[in-house]
């Protein structure tokens, strides 16, 4: 890198979501503002969700501050009838997107960016390709990053477009495991110390496949006594599309599920979020599809190990690492995350059609084998050594490929400057 332009300290304006609700963008922008402002770089934050006025300073009840300027959007989402005046008048020389391509398609394809270059870190959470249409918004802009492998080996076979690949990351610091004593005394305070807890960290709502969680636990009940499965999510999300606890009686489960008590619109500070990982003795995810998946980095972190669909992203956090299993498809066979790396996009997604459906946008969405899900839940609950093994493995690959302030924000500094020619 340029040493005299590295010393140019750049204006950047940011599009993701609102930095005060707890999702997986607003998580991963607020990183990234946060390490962009320590290097000494202006910030401008376009914060969706947010209704209110500008911000130029703010402090969250636990510590968070946020010492750049916030904007909030009335009219239209996703700032569209904003950007444009907005990149001129502030001369921004980056403009940031983190969101869901769809989220922008089609109008963004109009909009003037100028001056602005334009850097889109964009997740693909399916098979069969982008959402329809939307690998035009990575045509559009100056450079495309792709947050997974998956998505970036995905957009090149089906399109032909070349991405940039930085992963989400997190501070190691703040998930860890905790001594054991501690771990032992806190699964004791939440009554917790005689049983096997399978934990899950979700957004209540359509892709995760929440009942298949609570259908793989009727698997589990009987070959598990002691198993409990904690649920850090809101059970009245806006966003849900099922009601979990009619499914908890259906499944004559309700005494084998416990809620956490969050909210979604206000997730648990970090110390509380460590505590959720630590009860865990093991992480499970059913979901249909991630564009990343920060819980799951997040639970390897704590030295849990995890279990989640073979699908999409999670491969290449869990099995790659040796951090967990793969939860295979329903109807199919496994596919190993290697065998994936060394054929077509469009191939794999034909082999493993059985377990897959049509969702929003053309985009395919895998469906788990519940069965192999229990399976390789009560492996890990038989093999004490594994757990530990694979939890430390989580650990290792954290802390070498996704601790923010060491890999991620560095990496996409070099792509701001200019520097990504690899």
């Amino acid at each position: 890198m340029n040493t005299k332009t590295q010393d140019k300290k750049l204006i950047i304006t940011m599009l993701s979501d609102s930095p005060f609700i707890p999702t997986g963008f607003s998580n991963q922008s607020k990183l990234l503002a946060k390490y962009l402002r320590e290097q000494g770089h202006e910030v401008h934050y376009l914060a969706n969700a947010y209704n209110g006025a500008v911000i130029s300073h703010a402090k969250l009840q636990d510590g968070t501050t946020f010492d750049y300027k916030i904007y909030g959007e009335m009219i239209h989402s996703y700032f569209q009838n904003q950007i444009s005046e907005h990149l001129k008048k502030t001369k921004s020389d980056i403009f940031y997107i983190l969101l869901d391509t769809f989220m922008v398609f089609p109008w963004f394809l109009n909009i003037d960016t100028s001056p602005a270059k334009v850097i889109f870190w964009y997740p693909s959470d399916g098979g069969a390709g982008m959402p329809k249409g939307c690998e035009n918004i990575l045509k559009k802009v100056d450079v495309p990053v792709a947050m997974s492998e998956f998505g970036q080996k995905q957009v090149f076979d089906y399109y032909g477009i070349k991405t940039e690949h930085i992963p989400h990351g997190i501070e190691p610091k703040r998930f860890y495991k905790m001594p054991d004593q501690q771990r032992i005394e806190l699964r004791n305070r939440l009554g917790l110390n005689d049983k096997f807890v399978i934990g899950v960290v979700a957004r209540n709502q359509p892709r995760k496949m929440l009942d298949k969680t609570l259908k793989t636990m009727f698997l589990l009940k009987d070959k598990i006594p002691n198993a409990v499965l904690l649920l850090h999510l809101d059970p009245n999300d806006p966003a849900r599309c099922m009601d979990l606890n009619d499914l908890i009686s259906r499944f004559n489960l309700e005494n084998r599920v416990i809620f956490t008590g969050m909210k979604a619109n206000e997730g648990f500070d970090w110390d509380k979020m460590n505590e959720v990982y630590n009860v865990m003795d093991c992480f499970f995810l059913s979901t249909s599809g991630e564009g990343f998946g920060i819980p799951i980095i997040e639970s390897m972190a704590c030295q849990v190990p995890v279990v989640a669909t073979s699908y999409t992203t999670t491969p290449e956090l869990v099995e790659k690492n040796n951090a967990g299993f793969g939860i295979k498809l329903a109807g199919c066979e496994e596919v190993p995350y290697a065998e994936f790396f060394n054929m077509k996009s469009k191939d794999y997604d034909d082999k493993v059609v059985n377990g897959t459906t049509t969702g929003g946008w053309m985009v395919e969405r895998g469906i788990i084998d519940c069965q192999d899900a229990a399976d390789k839940i009560v492996r890990l609950f038989k093999d004490d050594q594994l757990r530990k093994v694979m939890g430390v493995n989580g650990r290792k690959a954290v802390e070498s490929k996704y601790d923010f302030e060491k890999h991620v924000g560095p990496a996409f500094e070099k792509i701001f400057y200019g520097d990504n020619n690899g």
